[in-house]
Order: C-alpha cells, then structure tokens, then sequence
C-alpha cells in the first residue's frame, strides 16, 4: 500500500496523492535523483513549476510539465518527474567575480586546486539560492580550467574530471570526493538471504588493459633525459607496467600524465615594497642559476594569490638573498601585470618551469608516475562486471536495510562463483513498499544521463578520471595518445559540429575547436 504524498507550493498544499505502482525514487552517482509520481485525481489540479514534496526525508521539486491525461469529467490521470535540490544548479551560472564581489564574466580562466573551484561554485549557487554549502572536498594540485558560460552542475561534472574523483549531492550540501561507505552488509539469492535474482553483465567501455604505457609531461627535464626520452618516465626508466598477462595476454594501452613532472611548489616569504618586480622565497634549496636550459627562459607560475595563473619570464635569480627578478607578463594585454594592484604576496605559492630540475625531484616525479599508473592497471586488469539485483522486500524489512549510492556490499554466490564487495552506483526504491529496491553494483562509473543532458556527452567511462574530454574547456588538446596517423582517425562530427583534426610533428592528434 502506497504512503501519501502531499505537493506543496510555497509551503502550502496544493494536493495529497497516493501513488500507483508506476512511482519510484531513483538515483544514481553523478547522475538524477529523482522521483515519478504517477497518480489519478477526481479533479483537475494545474501544478506549476517549484511545486515540491519530500520522500524519504528529500524535498524532490517540479522542474518540467506534468503529464496530464483527462479520462472522464472525474478521472484525470498524472504523472509528474520531480528532482532533488540538485537540478537547481543548471538553473546558476558559473561566473567569475571582481575585487569588489561584483560579477564579472562567465568567460574566464582560473588556476586553483578543489577548494578554490568548489569555493567559487558555493558563491555562484548561493547568488541565485542561499542555503548552499561545501561537504568532502579532496585535496588535490593546482590546475589552471577555463570557463565558458557554462552551468554550475556542468563544472560540478568536469571539476569531479579534472581531479579524477566524483561528486556527490545531499540536499544543499556538495562534496567533491569518492562516496564509500562499508555496510557490511552481504547478500546472496534465495529464501531469507536478501535477492530474488542476480544478473551479472559486462560494465559499459570495461576493456581490459595488462600492459600499460606511461608517461608524464615533457616540462622540466634535462635535454637528454632518459636517452632523450622527451616525457618523463616511471622509476628506472621503464616504459610500462604489467599485470594479468599470463591470465588475459598481453592487451596494451597508453596513457600520459601531463600533470606529473619534476617540480617543487614554492612559497613567497618576503616581497619588496617598491618593487613589484621582485620576490623572495626563503625555503628553495637549490641554485636556480645551475638548472637552466640552453635557448630557454626560466619561468614562474604563480598557483594563488592575486598572480594566480599568469606565468612569468625569470631575468633574474640571486641565489644569495635567494630574490627572484621576474619581467612583466608578456600575454596580458588589457593591463600590466605585475602592477601594484596584481603583484606577489607573501604566502603566494608559485612552481618553476622550463628548467631543468635536480635530480631529487626528478626521482620523486618518476615514483609519483609509476604509482599513478599501477593504480590504473590495478583497476583495469581485470574485467569490470555489473551486477542488477532485485531484492528481497521483506528480508530489507527484517533488518532495516536502505541503501544509498556509494555503499559498499558484498555479493556472494557460489553457482556463478561471485564473491566480491562492490559500491551501489544506482538504485530505484517502490513506494508501494518501501523496502522494494533494484540494486546496480559496479565497480565503474557512467557518465549519466543528467550529465549527458547538460554537457552534450552520452559517452560512458570505465573511471571517472577518463570521462570524454569534452567536459574539458574547447579550446584545449584532445586527449589522444600518438604515435597516430590521420588513416587511423576517423572523421566524426560530435555535438560542436567540428570535425576536423590533425596531427603534430610528434604524432599527437588536436581537434580543431
């Protein structure tokens, strides 16, 4: 038997309404959270937009036209889609804010890690509704994105990309970080064991890799790195990584990691007053002087502070006062920078590139290069499987068992040699009975349908790290890894309208945007 659900408007009653068996709550990681209500009605109820209600301690809000069907003069037959809080971030846009908290642009680039972009985000959802707030947020580098007009549930979508981690949505709270929460719960088919059936398929784009290639960037290496290798390599020098080989044979894959290379993050701890110019940093431990590369300026990225992003040719270092002389930044045409208003600051942290650096940070980049990728061969090499499972209401009633994405559960039956936990990646719940669910458990996740929705992409992902690249600013490179050559690109024209590509000197494929 249905509970009653009362749609309000404006916190008063517009009606109470027993669904039918057709209703059910859905969600799903990184995707809707929604309920259908279908129903029938003596009379004719005109719902508007905003209209809500709450399930399962959720308020769910009319964000389209009701299905509105009139049998009789006193039959008419309803069905209405309804979204959790969520869906009102497509509603805001991500825009950029000057000194005096003012909009700016939704055209612009940032440099920031995590908390920077999901700071901003709040900013942005919090204009146009207040009450929302940051939850989990991973600590990640610094990244430089660019924005373009875009909603604040697309750059949800492409932050969880960037950072190679997911998002998720708890009425007004936002979290950027995987969801995982051990139930310990295990649940096998049959009589007082919490399934009625198991079926088990292959995860969507679950190709198996054994043999993977790795490489990171190609910045701040010496010009005969590796037998001028050109990219930075795993520990030793190696190329790849191999596992499962002796199970599956060998299945390769490549993958580049341009955000690893030989670094060190540094930090601003003194500036001069008349001098805009210069700035000091106390802690460096080597002579920027011995690492230069022939033909090529030294250059300073600064990652926070009021430089944020820009990148700045170096004309001098004195490894004495340990001062810094940078020149002015020759892309910024609108205004000149470094200036008075927009110089270093004690506390700004910034990175070294186009040198070439010791020895130590080189080691530690190869390391951090070979760790990110056994990571991906562990994921990858062994098949991804999905498991759809209807469950068992009246065993969820006995032990109050009520799922939520993110959870993990163990699955285990002998006959098709099944024993393994996995997360919940989507769920719909009855409310006809609300112990009633159908379980997806995965190991993978997909780009979902709200994402497909808002950032014009229906391609699935193994991880979330590899979604398409289209939830990448426009004006970037493809993720492709060469050698390719134009015989093996097919032409596809995607939702841009562009199709065309080429190849550089070095084999690499870019789409013309």
């Amino acid at each position: 038997m249905s509970f009653p659900i009362t749609i309000l408007r404006a916190g008063a009653e517009v009606v109470t309404i027993k669904p039918d068996s057709g209703s059910n709550q859905q969600k799903t990681i990184m995707g809707d959270n929604m309920v259908t209500l279908q129903f029938s009605l003596n009379r004719a109820v005109a719902f508007k937009l905003g209209d809500f209600c709450s399930v399962y301690g959720e308020n769910y809000f009319l964000n389209d036209v009701p299905t509105e069907k009139k049998v009789s003069t006193y039959r008419y037959e309803y069905t209405l889609t309804m979204r959790s809080e969520y869906f009102d971030l497509s509603k805001v846009q991500f825009m950029d804010y000057d000194t005096a908290e003012n909009v700016r642009s939704g055209v612009f680039s940032l440099m920031g890690n995590a908390d920077t972009f999901m700071d901003l985000l709040i900013k942005n959802a919090n204009r146009v509704g207040a009450g929302w707030t940051r939850g989990t947020v991973i600590g990640t580098s610094y990244q430089n994105m660019t924005f373009n007009s875009e909603s604040c549930l697309t750059v949800l979508g492409r932050l969880a990309q960037q950072f190679g981690t997911e998002y998720s949505i708890e009425g007004k709270k936002i979290s950027l970080d995987k969801r995982q929460v051990d139930t310990g719960v295990t649940l096998r088919q049959g009589k007082d064991k919490g399934l009625y059936d198991i079926t088990r398929k292959n995860f969507s784009d679950s190709r198996v890799i054994t043999r993977l290639y790795a490489f990171g960037a190609s910045t701040n290496l010496p010009p005969d790195y590796r037998n001028y290798a050109g990219r930075l390599l795993m520990t030793g020098g190696i190329q790849y990584l191999e596992k499962n080989t002796s199970k599956y044979g060998v299945i390769e894959a490549a993958k580049v990691w341009d955000d690893i290379y030989p670094h060190r993050t540094g930090k601003v701890t003194a500036v001069n007053a008349g001098n805009v110019f210069t700035f000091k940093d106390a802690a460096i431990d080597f002579n920027v002087n011995d690492q230069l590369l022939p033909g090529v300026s030294a250059k300073v990225t600064f990652n926070t502070g009021e430089l944020a992003g820009y990148t700045f040719d170096i004309q001098k270092f004195d490894n004495i006062a340990k001062e810094f002389t940078i020149l002015k930044n020759k892309d910024e045409k609108a205004v000149d920078v470094p200036s008075a208003i927009q110089r270093p600051a004690i506390g700004d942290e910034y990175v070294l590139v186009d040198i070439k650096m010791p020895q130590t940070y080189i080691d530690a980049a190869e390391a951090a290069l070979k760790t990110a990728a056994q990571d991906v061969l562990n994921a990858q090499s062994e098949p991804l499987i999905e498991f759809d499972m209807t469950c068992d209401p009246a065993y969820f009633r006995k032990y109050n068992l009520t799922p939520n994405i993110g959870d993990l559960i163990w699955v285990v039956d002998a006959n098709l040699e099944i024993n393994k936990r996995t997360r919940v990646t989507s769920f719909t719940r009855e409310f006809e009975d609300e112990y009633t669910f159908k379980l997806t458990l995965s190991d993978g996740v997909a780009v979902q349908p709200v994402q497909e929705l808002y950032n014009n992409t229906g391609d699935n992902s193994r991880e979330i790290s590899n979604i398409n690249q289209r939830l990448n600013n426009r004006t970037s490179e493809n993720n492709f890894v060469g050698p390719v050559v134009m015989a093996d690109i097919p032409t596809i024209t995607d939702t841009t309208g562009y199709n065309q590509l080429f190849v550089d000197a070095n084999g690499k494929v870019y789409k013309k945007v």
